[in-house]
């Protein structure tokens, strides 16, 4: 991204204050005058507002001078702020703010995720001796440590219980486990398991302690929550999930760190401060030696009998190189029916599609043509099979606002192509925002379903993938971070999608990498305004050019 290629900032900007924070160092600058003060007696000449390739941390108050809310709404919309590449963090701060428990509620079921329903009952006790359920906001001097959304009732409210889709569960009247998980950049920075109390008394192994990584409990912690912090349309924050006597977790409350908080070098979170400081200072040094953006991917594809049974993959593809095999838990068993590709990666669209082919090639060789059989991509071809189309980024630092970017210029389009009865793999699989982090030091983005079905549409989805990744702070449009596209995207409402076609493409064409990618995106957008979708019936190896085996290469 731009802003770690230049070097730049930090900001925690929370209504009137900005202050700003120079590796090991911070300045506050108060809007309301003209003062300014050295928090550690470094002088610097540096501009007292924020500039192109500045890093801001948005607090709950949001962005905003001395002239209150009129004033804030006009700074963060104004022209000249809109010109700056600024790369926000917490951007849905103010938002998550001011939204009601049953607005919250609602964007994390819609998002897959459970959420812990209290019945009633006294609730558990947080180490900061709050109770769950109960609601904490920010003051205006900042006292209350953390600005937390919990979910309380004293019924089965079904705007507190999972939507469809999602697998909901009678929940005990107490936790049997509590954990808080804390993020930044959506990525853990700590996980503490918290001692749970019940009618006074502090129940039996439920002390408080720090997991480690290794832990097992480790990572589908840090999934569920990061998951449910990407829903609330925040980068950074804290996650409570309760956990019951089966395992089984769910989110009961969701919380903002306090402007206190992100400026205590001895807290976690003033520590990810002050090293994302650091790391736009090293950036600065090495300004001009930017990592080339790579492009890897995993789509996957179904083998189907004429009678739309599913073959097992693993029949034919296990122990592949290139093209082998995924694994699926069918019946409490782990089994390999789904074929997947794992093409070289590159910087360019058309090679990765080569490289693709290439293995569809090699797949082919392994694969009988008797007895007849269908290769079948998309989302859903086969009832209960979710396949995906996850794309691999590295050269490029995760962060929420290039996942929001990926959801709005990837996602949505393709989504918009897609047949209707492909949406019903969403939320359990296709939810916006999910990723993985990868060994080779980039990450995955799992949220498209398996574009193998269309060329067009996979070499369109390289080519966007690259776009956002190059140009994360010049583009403008985002319909990823608002809620009427976010709905049409979970009900599968193409119609209302399109609407921010228009939106999308201006913001392209005004990117300086728009014209080297635009002959692989323009099919796509053509395809969308025609009002085409692709198909899930045909066999991909027509598309591809592998119509047998040794079939020559036409992409």
């Amino acid at each position: 991204m731009e802003w770690l290629q230049v070097g730049g900032s930090v900001w925690v900007v929370n209504g009137a204050e900005r202050i700003r924070i120079e590796g090991s160092a911070w300045r506050v600058q108060d809007a309301g005058d003209e003062k300014e003060t050295d928090k550690r007696g470094v002088s610097d000449a540096r501009s007292d507002v924020p500039v192109s390739g500045d890093v801001i941390i948005v607090g709950g108050q949001g962005y905003g001078g001395a002239g209150g809310e009129a004033e804030v709404e006009a700074e963060a919309n104004s022209k000249a702020w809109k010109l700056l590449q600024l790369h926000t963090i917490n951007k849905g701060a103010p938002a998550f703010g001011a939204e009601s428990e049953g607005a919250i509620c609602k964007r994390l079921t819609r998002a897959g995720v459970a959420v812990w329903s209290w019945r009633g009952t006294e609730s558990a006790s947080s180490s900061e001796g709050g109770r769950l359920g109960e609601r904490k906001r920010v003051n205006g001097n900042g006292n209350v440590r953390e600005s937390r959304r919990t979910f309380a009732s004293t019924s089965t409210n079904t705007s507190t219980l999972p939507s469809k889709n999602v697998k909901a569960y009678k929940q005990p009247v107490e936790a049997l486990r509590s954990f808080r998980v804390s993020l930044f950049q959506l990525l853990p920075i700590e996980v503490e398991r918290l001692p749970l109390h019940g009618n006074g008394v502090m129940m039996l192994g439920s002390g408080s302690g720090l997991l480690q990584e290794e832990d097992s409990r480790y990572r589908p912690l840090t999934r569920l929550a990061s998951r449910a912090l990407y829903a609330c349309g925040l980068d950074c924050g804290s996650v409570w999930i309760n956990a019951d006597e089966h395992g089984r977790c769910a989110v009961a409350s969701v919380g903002l760190p306090s402007h206190q908080q992100l400026l205590d070098m001895e807290s976690i979170w003033g520590r990810a401060v002050a090293k994302l400081a650091q790391q736009l200072v090293e950036a600065e040094t090495e300004s001009g030696q930017g990592q080339k953006v790579l492009l890897g991917a995993d789509p996957e594809f179904l083998l189907l009998s004429e009678s739309g049974r599913v073959v097992s993959a693993a029949r034919y593809l296990q122990g592949g190189h290139g093209a082998g095999c995924d694994s699926v838990l069918i019946g409490g068993q782990i089994k390999y029916p789904v074929a997947e590709l794992r093409p070289a990666p590159t910087d360019s669209p058309t090679e990765l599609a080569r490289n693709i082919q290439k293995l569809l090639l090699q797949a082919a060789k392994r694969i009988p043509d008797q007895p007849p059989l269908r290769w079948a991509a998309g989302g859903m071809p086969a009832a209960g099979f979710s396949l995906g189309g996850h794309l691999h980024l590295s050269g490029v630092p995760l962060s929420g606002r290039l996942l929001r970017l990926l959801d709005s210029y990837i996602a949505f389009p393709l989504a918009m192509i897609e047949s209707p009865a492909e949406q019903e793999r969403r939320p359990r699989y296709g939810s916006l925002g999910d990723f993985r982090l990868q060994p080779h030091g980039g990450f995955e983005y799992r949220t498209l379903p398996s574009w193998l079905v269309s060329p067009l549409a996979a070499k369109a989805a390289f080519a966007l993938a690259l776009l956002c990744a190059r140009e994360c702070d010049a583009l403008e449009a985002c319909p990823a971070a608002e809620e009427r596209y976010i709905d049409a995207y979970y009900a599968g409402d193409r119609d209302t999608l399109r609407g921010c076609m228009d939106e999308l493409a201006m913001s392209m064409e005004e990117t300086k990498s728009y014209r080297e990618l635009a002959i692989w995106i323009e099919p796509l957008l053509d395809a969308i305004r025609s009002g085409k979708t692709w198909d899930t019936e045909a066999d991909i190896r027509a598309k591809w050019g592998i119509l047998r085996a040794g079939a020559r290469s036409t992409v």
